[in-house]
């Protein structure tokens, strides 16, 4: 599956000719050909997986028509599906939080590529990403919930998410322009990803209608 690039340089100055000598790239403050292409492809590879997943749980569950539908079909399953879809993009999301190294192994993480590139242009976006990340609640609950059965956590029930979920689909769009930065900073990427047709959400919603009427 593929993401649809959004913009690219050329595009700007196209539609913008005026602004042909003002430079986008000025921005910048590291040179992305210095890093090590098989980590930065993997890198874009996570995020697409992970952005799949969002991009799914976004169009199945924040659609007030397609929940419906599937509450309709079968609300205690579509609610374990959704819980679970919540957890898998989270703890993908957590992974790109961790430092560069983590007990003598590297990380794929954007710690990483800050840590290569000395840039105060992917520090400030990791801050943005950082900020909810603790703010949300998603830290403590990887690390006591979902990477960890902490028991207090668990008897306590003492852990909270505190986002919505037009909140998660930011943040990704924000690691999205990390990842864009270092891949190749002249593109913009969408996050979301173009599911081809027919294997695509609003059919799969399709098919359960048409079930739905026919029990009906």
């Amino acid at each position: 599956m593929k993401k649809v690039r959004t913009s690219t340089q050329k595009d700007f100055l196209e539609r913008h000719p005026s602004l042909s000598g003002v430079d986008p790239m000025n921005k910048i403050d590291f040179d992305p050909k210095l890093l090590n292409r098989d980590e930065v492809e993997a890198l874009q590879n996570f995020l697409t997986d992970l952005c799949m997943d969002l991009t799914i749980y976004m169009e199945l569950f924040n659609e007030k028509g397609n929940i419906e539908e599937l509450n309709k079909f079968s609300g205690i399953i579509f609610s374990k599906i959704e819980r679970s879809y919540l957890e898998r993009i989270c703890l993908k999301f957590a992974t790109l939080m961790d430092p560069p190294k983590s007990c003598g192994k590297e990380n794929l993480s954007f710690k990483r590529f800050i840590q290569e590139t000395k840039s105060d242009l992917l520090q400030g976006i990791y801050n943005d990403i950082d900020r909810f990340y603790s703010n949300s609640g998603i830290k403590n609950w990887r690390n006591k919930v979902l990477a960890h059965a902490d028991l207090l956590t668990f008897v306590n029930n003492s852990i909270s998410l505190n986002f919505e979920r037009h909140e998660i689909d930011a943040v990704v769009a924000r690691a999205q322009e990390f990842v864009d930065w270092i891949c190749d900073p002249t593109i913009t990427t969408d996050h979301r990803v173009k599911l081809p047709y027919g294997s695509d959400v609003s059919s799969f919603v399709s098919g359960i209608k048409k079930l739905n009427n026919e029990k009906s």
